[in-house]
């Protein structure tokens, strides 16, 4: 399964490079992936010109909606953090019925923080989801 999630040979350099591709961000997300798959969520952090500042890696089987505060109070301790992109795994089940609502009220949360959530990437059961 994680064979489709393998790290892409030319990782973009933090605070050098752009990131810019879901490619670029799921290699960055696999070097920080936990294998086997465990319940987490991954966070990325980007500048505004979408500079990797940061990834975070919170263990939990929560919903994004009760892991969102402890993503936004990492990002918001690294000044230059704007955007964030992240990174659920969910070991034995794959997406939820909830998953758009969980993202529409953490994308919400971190507006009121002053932050853009980017997107939001599931591992799970053999493939990767979009899920935001």
């Amino acid at each position: 399964m994680l064979s489709t999630l393998a790290p892409i040979v030319d990782i973009p350099r933090a605070g050098v490079d752009p990131i810019n591709t879901t490619t670029e961000k799921l290699g960055i997300f696999a070097l920080a992936l936990r294998r086997p798959l465990h319940d987490e969520t991954i966070a990325l952090f980007l500048d505004q010109h979408r500079h990797g500042v940061g990834l975070f890696a919170f263990v939990s089987g929560k919903p994004l909606t009760e892991v969102i505060d402890r993503v936004i109070g990492a990002a918001i301790n690294i000044e230059a953090t704007a955007a964030i992109s992240l990174l659920s795994s969910r070991s034995g089940r794959g997406r939820d019925h909830r998953d758009a609502s969980q993202f529409f009220m953490a994308k919400n949360r971190c507006a009121d923080a002053g932050l853009w959530l980017d997107d939001w990437l599931l591992v799970a059961e053999g493939d990767v989801f979009k899920l935001g």
